[in-house]
């Protein structure tokens, strides 16, 4: 059972660095360049360090069995994500031109950013290889459907095999190659990328607030239907992943991890992709101030709900 205290704290310490991001990009001193600088060093090379790291203090070898089992767990969460939001896009009246970003907000969570320094202070190094394989289904599905459904209508070039490469998902690859290979890395390599594995969660969160610091507080809190976007993203996705997942999975660690991750909020790169294919990137960056704002209060209590 996950120690609230512990939990709640992790999540001020999120609120805390992500205010700071947003203030000082508000002020200036991390503008668009500079943002994106922390953002690329960030995700190239702390983050890589955190998912090879968490490959390394597995307790346990991986077989292909049990990677099978995990894949269909992360395929099957990511997979959940993206027919509720199809759906609830499918049944709810709304302005035919955003529709792509609403459903894209709600299907595509920030689980790298977000979930991994969650899970890694909650359950260790297994659960933060769960988190990192889940980037697996999670670039696949963005980079295939996802374009589709932002093209739809605007063009914006064909689909690039490449750009589902990304490095994160290289250093999942790697990581399951040393599990599965037993491969051994001499303890100064194991030193190294632990030491670099802890710069991943101030700078994540100081990059969202950073990301986010163009956006209103109050034109993001004033958009109705951003609430509903919020509630599929942070409550709906989760509970239906938590009904699907529990079904199969008889890993309590395994399946609290699939549930938070998909209860992250929307993911910054939503706000990205809607600016490459001319979609409301407005419309997109106050969605994801929003929930990412909420998800502090409704991520404690999922965990609360169903983690005991």
């Amino acid at each position: 059972m996950v120690e609230m205290s512990v939990l709640l704290e992790k999540m001020l310490i999120f609120l805390v660095l992500m205010v700071i991001g947003y203030a000082l990009a508000k002020k200036g001193m991390l503008d668009k360049n500079s943002t994106r600088a922390i953002s690329s060093l960030t995700i190239n090379v702390f983050m890589c360090a955190t998912i090879i790291g968490s490959g390394l203090g597995m307790d346990r070898s991986l077989s292909l069995a049990e990677l099978g089992k995990l894949m269909l767990a992360v395929c099957a969460m990511q997979l959940t994500g993206y027919v509720v939001a199809a759906a609830v896009v499918r049944v709810t009246p709304g302005e035919r031109e955003r529709a792509p970003v609403f459903e894209l907000l709600m299907s595509m969570g920030n689980s790298m950013f977000v979930a991994l320094p969650i899970v890694q202070t909650l359950y260790g190094a297994t659960a933060s290889f769960y988190v990192a394989l889940s980037c697996l289904p999670f670039n696949v599905l963005l980079y295939t459907y996802g374009v589709y459904r932002l093209k739809s209508g605007h063009g914006g070039g064909g689909l690039r095999v490449k750009d589902m490469l990304s490095t994160p998902l290289c250093a999942t690859i790697l990581s399951l190659l040393i599990l599965l290979l037993h491969i051994p890395v001499p303890g100064a390599v194991r030193s190294l990328i632990s030491a670099m594995a802890g710069a991943t969660m101030p700078l994540s969160m100081l990059v969202i607030g950073a990301s986010l610091g163009s956006v209103s507080l109050l034109d993001a809190f004033k958009n109705g239907r951003l609430y509903l976007a919020s509630a599929v993203r942070l409550l709906l996705i989760p509970l239906v992943t938590w009904a699907l997942l529990r079904l199969f999975v008889s890993d309590p660690e395994l399946l609290m991890t699939m549930v938070i991750v998909a209860a992250c909020p929307s993911a910054v790169l939503v706000t990205v992709l809607s600016v490459q294919y001319g979609r409301d990137a407005v419309f997109s960056a106050e969605g994801t101030l929003q929930n990412t704002a909420l998800s502090l209060v409704t991520i404690p209590l999922l965990v609360w709900l169903l983690g005991s």
